[in-house]
């Protein structure tokens, strides 16, 4: 069976094929953007897609143009949900409904590869979530990402910076100092974690989201992108479930 597989936010959605040959990752579209659907419909054409398979956080609006755009597809849609426990993966949440499926995702592709794990997604929110060989899910953190963190103080003092400043120890002008202390703020708590979840400092670092490539250089050493990951999680996910 060929899959298009849909990881959809609240600012863009992803769109890769799943095929018995591999993941191929097709696009990425922008809610914003006018010409979306008609782009998703070209990729939709042309493909011989017979299932879409979505892994949605998208929540309000964007929950809503997400539900216009799939009334208007003739194939079967399957939504992947949050559980319990899957293949090698035990999540930490008492309640696994309240664990995002795409931190759902993420983890179920990592808790595959026997090592220990700290999981990053540089999004609409920055997510941190623990994840040691054995598979079991030590829990996380959710906190605004550095683009709404910026996006906020903008709001809350106008007039004060229009683009973002350069990322410094320590800054001699207003707008780096704004933009260097967001970024110290962020990466001081990741590093924080990974100090204090793992007994060694080898855990496999893996960064994911849309401002990803943006924030990896001043990520600890050995931090790797993992733009695929989700997708990686979504295909699994069907393995194991059988569907």
């Amino acid at each position: 069976m060929t899959d298009l597989l849909i990881d959809s936010g609240n600012s863009r959605m992803k769109l890769a094929r799943c095929a018995s040959e591999g993941i191929e990752l097709m696009a990425t579209l922008d809610f914003d953007d006018a010409a979306m659907p008609e782009r998703f419909e070209r990729i939709l054409n042309g493909h011989g897609f017979e299932r879409i398979v979505l892994a949605s956080v998208s929540k309000g609006r964007r929950a809503g143009q997400l539900d216009a755009l799939l009334a208007s597809v003739e194939l079967p849609v399957l939504r992947v949900a949050s559980c319990a426990t899957l293949g090698r993966l035990q999540v930490a949440y008492p309640v696994p409904s309240q664990l995002g499926v795409d931190r759902f995702l993420a983890l179920l592709a990592a808790s595959e590869t026997l090592e220990p794990c700290l999981l990053l997604s540089f999004g609409t929110a920055l997510t941190v979530d623990v994840l040691d060989a054995d598979g079991r899910h030590h829990g996380g953190v959710i906190a605004p990402s550095p683009t709404l963190q910026l996006q906020a103080m903008r709001a809350g003092f106008p007039g004060l910076f229009e683009d973002d400043g350069r990322i410094t120890m320590l800054a001699d002008n207003t707008r780096d100092a704004l933009t260097s202390g967001i970024a110290h703020q962020c990466i001081g708590m990741i590093e924080r974690i990974h100090a204090q979840a793992f007994e060694r400092r080898d855990a496999r670092i893996w960064v994911s989201g849309g401002a990803a490539s943006q924030w990896l250089p001043y990520l600890p050493a050995g931090s790797q992108l993992a733009e695929d990951i989700l997708f990686r999680g979504m295909r699994r996910y069907l393995q194991l479930t059988g569907s």
